[in-house]
């Protein structure tokens, strides 16, 4: 989950932290947290984070410091990968970036309310994380904490699996918190605002939200306590799992249980297990399964998919039997249908946990089902047939299972654009099945998509909120099929100004945008001479950041390839701006010498054609750059 601190800098001090953040990070570091790179030559590749593919195209620059996927033309330099893995705005990928390197921010020039905001965030994150070590203390205490000890035992957890975790014990108390080190060093109004003490309805007060439960502390993947899930231990307690209520830091439908401690395995696989409970985590990470992770009890959201799909090419939800047939796998299959990546649905045994699984079956035969675990639509398609089956001979039943397989289909549609390959996929299963024919099928679920239509939902920024990433924009540009001279010597000027900007004062003498003639080359000049002359000299991770288009991005990579093959940037800059003079002055002789027969044809007064003369002589005895 990503945080940021609202504070507002003066231009200096932003300048200056900024830069302190660039030299403290190292771009390859950063990027392989969320990709597995593989070093070739200089530079390292993957697969990218930021659409599917099978061959890595994704390509990490150390000695410039950026990034650049040449399928999906996404590229940039640090900031802009954080900005868009992570679905931030700049100033949140540069503070959480400053708070990897544990750089801290300017204090000076931060607003009384902004920072007093940054603060109470702060203090929240420190209140969780001494409330975490509160919980362990308990449970490790001799006395008070040897029958949880002990349910741990006979569940199997072992004693580094706890630790590892962090798993501690809330006191079977109304205040043991409240009354405890934390709740004297924090108020109680922070602690409420937290969710760590609840307001009592009447005669005011405080009381601890959490009582008698194992407690796993929730992590996001900077290794940071921000929530709580609380296990019952006394039977008669209910519910049986208890988050932390919806605070400033938690959200339920954004937050995923063991990220932090999953997220290398996951890159490592390209596979993410999606399990229900915390102990159901813990146990497989026990057993070596470290890419399983949860998502508290509650449905899958697109929120957690776009936070999933980072790391993974491929979701697998373990579904306990009784809840596989119900409306969670329509969901499931909603999500399959919308998102660009692969989720699939794996069930267990009836009445059987995976963590009872993995202690009755062991890890082999755990990976084995989540392995041949169907994509979603496979799985739906198979509780469909099944029924469909089961009802041989009666035609209502049939008609029924038909249409709640339309049903479902129509409202996936609605939610989000359709992968059109799976959404043929799915129709023709049910024609397939049913026997009904494709076009009637269309027809039906035409039908049922109109009625369940909706007006699209109004989109709503909300601090800190991950969403589904929206399609990149279509490219406006595309680039010349063929490199003649002149695009050629255009070509090696951008390449050179965007290695080596300092040199861009000498070239803008020498030539002007409207002087490149292609559009797309033209276009990447206009951002490039606009940023030079209103914010300086950019460093092309930077630059890339600043090209919406695609194709301009491609463009500035190819730019920098051609340059980088040659050995001397400067000559080739010269020898690329005296091509161009040179073109410039044959196409002005030629207008020259157009006048003049014009003249001839209509004769023009002695002094104009003196004067026309003069210019081309002129023009002839002018020193041939090129060459120079």
């Amino acid at each position: 989950m990503p945080f940021s601190w609202d504070v507002t800098l003066s231009t200096s001090a932003a300048g200056d932290f900024k830069q302190r953040v660039i030299d403290a990070t190292d771009i390859v570091e950063v990027i392989g947290r969320s990709v597995a790179l593989k070093r070739r030559g200089k530079d390292y590749v993957g697969l990218c984070p930021f659409h599917q593919e099978k061959s890595p195209s994704f390509t990490v620059t150390p000695a410039k410091q950026l990034f650049f996927c040449y399928g999906c033309k996404a590229g940039g330099d640090v900031f802009k990968f954080v900005m868009l893995r992570d679905r931030v705005e700049f100033k949140d990928a540069l503070y959480s970036l400053a708070e990897l390197a544990r750089i801290d921010p300017p204090k000076s020039g931060a607003g009384g309310n902004d920072k007093q905001k940054a603060g109470e965030r702060q203090q929240l994150f420190d209140a969780h994380s001494q409330a975490c070590a509160f919980f362990q203390k308990l449970l490790a205490h001799v006395e008070y904490g040897k029958a949880a000890r002990d349910y741990l035992q006979t569940r199997g957890f072992t004693e580094e699996s706890v630790k590892r975790f962090q798993i501690g014990l809330a006191p079977n108390a109304w205040d043991g918190l409240l009354t405890s080190a934390v709740g004297k060093r924090f108020a109680a109004d922070l602690l409420a605002t937290g969710g760590l003490l609840k307001r009592r309805e009447s005669g005011g007060g405080f009381y601890d939200t959490f009582r008698n439960r194992l407690m796993f502390p929730i992590r996001d993947e900077q290794n940071r306590v921000y929530a709580f899930g609380g296990r019952k231990l006394a039977e008669e307690d209910n519910p049986k799992y208890l988050n932390s209520p919806e605070t400033p830091l938690f959200s339920k439908g954004r937050s995923i249980f063991g990220i932090d401690l999953a997220r290398q395995r996951i890159i490592e696989t390209r596979t993410v297990v999606v399990v229900e409970g915390y102990t159901d985590v813990v146990m497989a990470h026990q057993y070596g399964c470290a890419n399983v992770v949860s998502i508290l009890g509650t449905a899958m959201t697109e929120q957690h998919v776009a936070i999933l799909r980072r790391f993974a090419d491929r979701i697998v939800l373990l579904l306990d039997a009784d809840v596989a047939g119900d409306t969670a796998v329509d969901r499931i299959v909603s999500l399959f249908l919308t998102q660009p990546v692969e989720i699939a649905i794996a069930s267990l045994p009836p009445d059987v946990d995976p963590d009872e699984y993995l202690l009755k079956e062991g890890a082999e035969s755990f990976n084995k089902l989540i392995a041949a675990a169907p994509d979603a639509l496979t799985y739906k398609t198979k509780l469909f047939d099944r029924e469909y089956q089961r009802s041989a001979g009666d035609m209502t039943a049939q008609q029924r299972a038909t249409d709640r397989f339309i049903e479902a289909l129509a409202s996936a549609k609605g939610s989000a654009p359709i992968d059109a390959m799976r959404w043929h996929a799915a129709l023709s299963r049910v024609s397939k099945i049913s026997e009904i024919p494709l076009v009637e099928v269309k027809r039906r679920l035409a039908a049922k998509a109109v009625a369940a239509a909706k007006p699209p939902p109004r989109q709503v920024v909300v601090e800190n909120e991950v969403s589904a990433p929206e399609p990149p924009p279509a490219p406006k540009y595309t680039l010349p099929k063929y490199l003649t001279g002149r695009l050629r010597a255009e070509l090696r000027i951008l390449g050179v100004l965007l290695l080596k900007p300092n040199l861009w004062h000498g070239v803008q003498r020498n030539v002007g945008v409207g002087e490149f003639t292609d559009p797309a080359y033209r276009a990447m000049a206009e951002v490039y001479w606009d940023q030079q002359r209103n914010e300086g000299e950019p460093d092309i991770g930077e630059f890339l950041g600043l090209l919406s288009d695609p194709v301009l991005r491609e463009l500035a990579m190819i730019a920098t390839s051609e340059v980088e093959a040659l050995t001397d940037p400067q000559q080739v800059l010269a020898e690329a701006i005296g091509y161009i003079e040179e073109q410039r002055k044959s196409l002005e002789a030629q207008k020259l010498e157009a006048r003049l027969r014009k003249g001839a044809e209509e004769p023009l007064p002695e002094q104009a054609q003196v004067d026309l003369l003069k210019q081309v002589q002129d023009k002839a005895r002018q020193p041939n750059l090129r060459r120079a």
